[in-house]
């Protein structure tokens, strides 16, 4: 489907095509959802290949690889869907029993901790039980009368080492061999190829390599400018002044004393704006399961920070051994006349964005080919428009919803409609301005 900003009314695609700005007064200057995309290096999986993971299959991940599924760990804490994608290529573990080759299906060092015994089959000459183990558990066993007859296994590829096919007893041998390897930029734009083919809320960059940062700040700015793909990409410590964008300044402390940092942590905040309801803020929302930050900020430097759109987490002010995230923003810091404070404000950004992808999606199945082109057919547009707009009213979402809102008007060709939106998002009280005065 065609989409993203448009500048003149000379479309060739037929699709929607949605510019969006910002409408209000900047501050002065002084001196649903819940899919996230996360690429990752793994000790096992497909290389090179998007996952599609629900919470219950990722704890089956978790179990399996410990701290090494982190980024999946943090992602789930908000998230329900998680695109996973593998960027690492190592080598496979192997070894070789007799005339038989074992060949870890996937590169790793998880191929390590895989070993094959064979035994003789009670009560079947010429029978062998080939029993593939993950340390010490049992995950596999075939009975099978030579190298021939094994059926596929989800773990090792067995295969002959001569042109003799017979089988041997042995008592179990490990396999070894089995390395990581490390990721390249080629790697991470490979996933960045595969998520954008996918439908998803936020992106995680967990990386602090500035070219892959880079990549992902420009698929951001692609996706939303030219492709109508409404997403936010989370990185660690970036300025890129681009509301598309979440920078993630700290780290945190897990309550079994796991060290995220800033780069695993925008996992978590990935997580977490794409699982965010639209009523609500991450604006001093906890860090699920953090009872401390990895760096303290001053007030001076928290204010500094927020004025260069980071996002900070901060101890609880009200103890507890909590976390908070401090502030709801994303890098937008320069702001003019179409890209204002608001704009920087994510629960605005989530809002806005919700709203493009929604009239994206109805003007592509209802009218897009299908609705004509004349005085009725725009009007029927601007109702539909409007009756969404009242829900998100009804929800307190938007406020003061009202017809004249949205204007539809004939485009220059004869199948082209030009719509004028206004929208206004309900954010939530951040600032409180007290003043208490002692009488008597």
């Amino acid at each position: 489907m065609a989409g993203g900003n448009w500048a003149t009314q000379n479309k060739i695609l037929p699709g929607v095509y949605i510019n969006y700005s910002g409408n209000g007064n900047n501050p002065s200057v002084e001196g649903d959802s819940g899919i996230v995309g996360i690429p990752a290096i793994l000790p096992w999986l497909k290389e090179k290949t998007l996952i599609s993971l629900t919470r219950k299959e990722s704890k089956s991940l978790e179990s399996d690889f410990g701290k090494d599924a982190l980024l999946i760990t943090e992602a789930m804490k908000n998230s329900a869907h998680v695109f996973l994608f593998r960027v690492n290529t190592g080598e496979k573990a192997a070894a070789t029993i007799g005339n038989l080759v074992c060949t870890a299906l996937y590169s790793g060092v998880y191929g390590n901790r895989l070993s094959v015994s064979i035994e003789n089959t009670v009560g079947q000459t010429d029978k062998y039980d080939v029993i593939t183990w993950l340390d010490t558990t049992e995950i596999d066993r075939q009975t099978v009368a030579d190298i021939t007859s094994f059926a596929a296994n989800k773990w090792i590829a067995f295969s002959k080492a001569a042109t003799d096919t017979t089988l041997s007893v042995n008592a179990g041998t490990t396999l070894s061999g089995g390395t990581n390897g490390t990721p390249t930029s080629a790697d991470y734009v490979d996933f960045l190829n595969q998520i954008e083919l996918q439908t998803v809320n936020a992106v995680a960059c967990p990386t602090d390599d500035a070219d892959i940062k880079a990549l992902f700040i420009a698929f951001a700015k692609r996706m939303i400018n030219d492709d109508g793909k409404y997403l936010q990409v989370v990185v660690p410590d970036s300025e890129a002044n681009f509301e598309g964008v979440i920078s993630v300044k700290n780290g945190v402390i897990l309550e079994d004393g796991t060290h995220i940092d800033n780069v695993a942590a925008t996992a978590y905040i990935a997580g977490a704006t794409a699982g965010c309801p639209l009523k609500e803020s991450l604006t001093n929302a906890n860090y699920i399961g953090a009872v401390d930050v990895d760096e303290r900020y001053t007030t001076a430097q928290q204010i500094e920070y927020a004025k260069s759109g980071h996002m900070v987490f901060i101890p609880s002010p009200v103890g507890g051994n909590s976390v908070l995230i401090q502030k709801d923003i994303n890098t937008l810091t320069v702001f003019t006349s179409s890209r204002t404070y608001a704009m920087s404000k994510n629960k605005v950004i989530r809002i806005l964005f919700n709203i493009c992808n929604e009239i994206s999606n109805r003007g592509m199945l209802y009218y897009s080919g299908k609705v004509a082109n004349n005085e009725d057919g725009r009007k029927l547009f601007q109702s539909d428009i409007l009756s969404y707009f009242r829900s998100l009213e009804a929800e307190g979402v938007l406020h003061d919803v009202a017809p004249e809102d949205i204007t539809v008007s004939k485009g220059e060709l004869i199948d082209a409609v030009v719509v004028q939106y206004g929208v206004r998002p309900v954010d939530v009280i951040e600032t409180i301005y007290n003043t208490i005065v002692v009488e008597g």
